[in-house]
């Protein structure tokens, strides 16, 4: 390291900017990420929040706003590769590995989207009298009308897949490497819910909350933090769980269906972290009893 250094400084003594830059990386690889996905988030938000706002004439649809979901993916892939190379990468996309998946967690992260959109339904038909269609239902968010399945297949690509990758594949294990779980989760939570600031300047659901309807959401958000800790955590740290499960709760909590539906699947999310914050604890908060044992909620992470 010594040579290298010397080897970059050359016959100025300046020390190369690209050495300096790693070197804070690997100091610092949660607090690199986070900035990372901020910068590529809001960038790709920053057209979106121009239209939205009137800066310009040009006329960025809502749609947009998926795009920007890809910022953690890219941050967490850019700051593991400054960071720890190869070895790094390839470890993020371990998690991945079919072989790495839990069937019970994986029916569970499936499933439990599917039971919660149920009760929505049913709630939904005893307060307004009807039951919603199912053209409502697979319309989520700003997406333009779709199959219900190609509907999933892009949230779960998207704020699946896009998110789940950085904020669990790469943060998460780094910040409970040191820290009880919960304390790792309430420090990813507050970075989480800072990266969606753009949404309330670009998207019509965030633009429309009132104070209350923002504190709701973040209470929400804060409990969702914690009920993917525990589903990350108890699926030995597979992100095809987080990843499905994120996609389909996103799909129908969003969905046009109804606003009971939505209300129905958030609180259910909370009764569930809640119940698991009981059951596993927080130190590892991982299956259904504090003696779980959690050290598969440490993946290799180079």
């Amino acid at each position: 390291m010594a040579r290298e250094i010397a080897r970059r400084r050359g016959a100025t003594g300046v020390l190369a900017p690209g050495l300096g830059l790693r070197a804070t990386v690997r100091r610092h690889p949660v607090a690199a990420y986070f900035v990372a996905a901020y910068a590529i988030s809001w960038s790709l938000w920053l057209p979106r929040v121009a239209t939205a706002q009137g800066w310009w004439r040009h006329d960025v649809p809502a749609w947009w706003h998926y795009a920007g979901a890809f910022g953690p993916l890219l941050a967490a892939a850019l700051i593991a590769a400054l960071s720890g190379g190869r070895a790094a990468l390839k470890a993020l996309a371990a998690q991945y590995a079919p072989s790495r998946v839990p069937r019970p967690w994986l029916a569970f992260a499936v499933a439990s989207p599917l039971v919660l959109a149920a009760v929505g339904l049913v709630a939904a038909r005893a307060v307004d009298g009807s039951w919603p269609g199912l053209a409502a239902l697979s319309r989520a968010g700003d997406l333009p009308p779709m199959a219900m399945p190609l509907a999933l297949l892009v949230q779960v690509l998207t704020f699946g897949v896009g998110e789940e990758t950085g904020w669990r594949g790469f943060a998460l294990p780094r910040l409970q490497r040191d820290r009880p779980a919960i304390r790792a989760t309430h420090l990813l939570a507050l970075g989480w819910g800072l990266w969606h600031l753009p949404a309330f300047f670009e998207n019509a659901s965030f633009m429309d909350m009132g104070i209350l309807q923002v504190a709701g959401w973040a209470i929400g958000l804060w409990m969702g933090a914690i009920f993917l800790t525990w589903l990350y955590n108890s699926g030995g740290g597979s992100l095809i769980v987080v990843a499905l499960w994120h996609g389909l709760f996103n799909q129908f909590s969003a969905s046009q269906a109804s606003g009971v539906v939505a209300m129905t699947i958030t609180l259910g999310v909370i009764v569930v972290a809640v119940a698991a914050l009981r059951l596993a604890g927080p130190q590892d908060h991982t299956g259904l009893s504090p003696r779980a044992g959690a050290r598969q909620r440490y993946p290799a992470i180079g």
